[in-house]
């Protein structure tokens, strides 16, 4: 459904939160009393997502209050990638715990109350459904390409989808009579929690770890292609937070003059933030002079003393 007007991509985020919350604790606590553990992994489902969008939300919320300092060089934006990480490690032991009860009810199915089962199945398939219109972006808005608000939408459509999923397995079971379908779909949504929770961990660790924020040999080979730009020495890019692009370079330019520079400085700007995201970039100018003279390698062995003279070969 178009809509113009709404909450802000933030005020989404909160808002299906809140709901994803409730779902976890409604279908959670009624996969305990009905004794389903697909109702129990599907409400491990939405407490991911209530997870992750709350430690987005309260990460924002807490850099944007600490502001960059001496002490802080970047403020507090990095404690989002703390959160994610601890985050992914919660969900991993709980898809565990819920991998290894499925494998035991395999073997040894438990009774289900089917038809209060499949209530708390449909009620949940509401409220997810109610989650995902939540966040809906608003049509012809920024917020179509705001990818954390698309990827929440994707992930509440998803929830809908195995919440549905349990539901007809509710069904089945009840025409059935094969109590081994609940076990197996919740084995089945606990290995997407785990892939999630992979995807969670790979990213945060990623950078923490300084993995480069995007394609460098690519940045280098369009940053060439600029009008004076002759050479780009010790590139360097990572990410502060999900959504913070640091980078810094040493670009070597026809030049006269410091003035000279003011055009190159504009150019690359303007292309690292619209083609790379950066919105942090720190350059260092040189003529081809300057650069003969100037040691590009980095120096990363730890018994390197501070006083030691840097070596002056050729660029590596």
């Amino acid at each position: 459904m178009a809509h113009t007007h709404g909450p802000t991509t933030t005020g989404r985020l909160a808002l299906s939160s809140l709901i994803f919350g409730l779902n976890f604790l409604a279908q959670g606590l009624g996969g305990l009393w009905t004794g389903s553990l697909g109702l129990v992994s599907d409400s491990l489902e939405n407490l991911n997502d209530a997870v992750v969008n709350l430690l987005a939300l309260g990460s924002i919320r807490v850099a944007n209050r600490r502001e960059p300092c001496d002490r802080w060089t970047y403020g507090w934006h990095r404690i989002e990638i703390f959160n994610t990480f601890l985050g992914g490690l919660l969900l991993v032991v709980l898809a565990g715990a819920v991998l290894f009860e499925a494998w035991d009810r395999v073997r040894h199915p438990h009774p289900i109350k089917l038809g209060w089962a499949i209530g708390f199945s449909a009620m949940g398939l509401l409220l997810n459904l109610a989650a995902t219109y939540v966040l809906l972006p608003a049509k012809g808005s920024g917020q179509e390409r705001d990818l954390n608000l698309r990827s929440a939408y994707l992930h509440a459509l998803g929830d809908s989808l195995a919440n549905l999923a349990v539901m007809l397995g509710m069904v089945v079971i009840r025409v059935t009579g094969w109590r081994w379908v609940d076990p197996l779909l919740a084995a089945a949504i606990a290995a997407v929690i785990l892939r999630g929770a992979f995807l969670l961990l790979r990213d945060a660790i990623g950078i923490l770890m300084h993995r480069a924020a995007f394609d460098q040999e690519e940045a280098k080979v369009e940053l060439l292609g600029l009008p004076g730009v002759l050479g780009v020495e010790d590139l360097r890019s990572w990410r502060v937070c999900s959504h913070l692009t640091v980078c810094t370079a040493h670009v070597i330019v026809e030049a006269e003059s410091l003035a000279d520079t003011e055009a190159h400085q504009h150019r690359i700007e303007q292309l690292l933030s619209e083609r790379f995201g950066v919105r942090h970039l720190t350059l260092h100018f040189e003529t081809p002079a300057m650069a003969d003279r100037h040691q590009h390698r980095f120096l990363h062995q730890h018994d390197i003393e501070a006083h030691e003279p840097h070596d002056r070969g050729g660029h590596s």
